[in-house]
This record gives structure tokens, C-alpha cells and sequence, in this order.
């Protein structure tokens, strides 16, 4: 696995530690959703400002775009105090949630312009990420230990999401080129029998 890669997958399972702890956090009558909403967007902050400063030589920039985006937001929501209202509150995470797109669009674009194959992974990581965030600002019009739960969802499935590109470039690298080959060709083999039983 290269350095990249280990960068990606620290910041996926890092993603998937935040949303496990937000999950968790009501057992223990921790219910602040703002003060939890400012600590998530800081720690996204931090997360995506270092893959940015480890990665910058592989030109990959959606780390600062994301960085940014979750800057914007945060201030938003120091300022302009939306969390005072559900609907406010899903009308934030679903502005960061199109901030994030953008830059996951532009990655795509990156991946593409590049002829990578990794560019039809990440169309599909997007509107699964576009989806899960559109759902998460519709349940968010619920209010307290609720809302906590739906972010820390929707923080969880980001992370696994995010988890599926270093994965997938591994197994895909030469050294595990046989093995993903050899799925491959099973994958096939019993596809082409479908087929058969099928006409039978």
C-alpha cells in the first residue's frame, strides 16, 4: 500500500471513529449539538488540512477543498447560529454536504482527465454520498439525542465510503493483481452460467 493510500485509509477509519463516538455519546446524557456540530467540523477540519499537507506532492487537492468547505460551515454556524433551529441545522449540513460534493466532483474529474478506472468508483462513492447526506438533512428535522444519532450515521457512512478508494487501489496494484484477476474470472465463469441457465 502506497503512502497515499495509508493517508486515505487513516482519515476513512478516523471519519468512522467520529461517527461512532457521536453514536455513542447520548448513552452518557451528552446532548450539545452545537458544541458537537462545531467539534465535528473541527476535527474534519484537522483531518483533511494534514491528508492535504501529507499528499500534496500526488496533486490531489480534495483534501484542501474539503477542508475549506468545513471551515465555511463551521463559521457559519458560530456566527450565524442555525443548530437554534432543526430545519436551520439541516439546511447547514446540507450547504456542507454540497461544499463536499463539489470537491468529491472535482477529485472525479482528476481521476478521469487521468484515465484512471478509479474515476466510475469514485462517481458511485459520490451519489451514495450525495444520497446519505439529502437523507441525513431530511431526519435532522427531528430534535435533541436524534439529531446526534443521524450525524453520527451519516459521519459513519462517510468514513466506510471513504474507505472503499485506497482499498479498491490496493487490491488493484500489481502485487494483488492476480487475486482481484482470479475474482474476476470466477465472477464471470458463474455470470456465464446464469446466462445459460437462464435460455435453458
Amino acid at each position: 500500500m502506497k503512502f497515499k493510500q495509508k493517508v486515505d485509509l487513516g482519515v476513512s477509519v478516523f471519519l468512522i471513529l467520529i461517527g461512532t463516538t457521536m453514536l455513542i455519546l447520548p448513552l452518557f446524557q451528552v446532548d450539545n449539538i452545537k458544541v458537537l456540530i462545531n467539534l465535528v467540523f473541527i476535527l474534519y477540519t484537522i483531518a483533511y488540512l494534514t491528508k492535504f499537507i501529507l499528499c500534496r506532492k500526488s496533486k490531489d487537492y480534495e483534501g484542501i477543498h474539503c477542508a475549506l468547505a468545513s471551515i465555511i460551515i463551521l463559521l457559519a454556524n458560530i456566527f450565524l447560529n442555525p443548530t437554534n433551529s432543526p430545519r436551520n441545522l439541516a439546511i447547514l449540513i446540507m450547504a456542507w454536504v454540497i461544499f463536499m460534493s463539489m470537491a468529491k466532483l472535482k477529485k472525479m474529474d482528476y481521476y478521469n482527465d487521468r484515465r484512471d478506472r478509479m474515476w466510475k468508483v469514485r462517481t458511485i462513492i459520490l451519489i451514495l454520498f450525495i444520497l446519505s447526506g439529502v437523507l441525513t438533512s431530511i431526519n435532522l428535522e427531528y430534535t435533541g439525542v436524534i439529531q446526534i444519532i443521524v450525524i453520527g450515521y451519516f459521519m459513519f457512512i462517510h468514513g466506510v465510503l471513504e474507505l472503499f478508494d485506497p482499498i479498491l487501489k490496493t487490491l488493484i496494484s500489481k502485487k494483488w493483481h492476480f487475486i482481484v484477476s482470479f475474482l474476476f474470472m470466477w465472477y464471470n465463469f458463474f455470470g456465464d452460467i446464469y446466462e445459460i441457465s437462464k435460455r435453458l
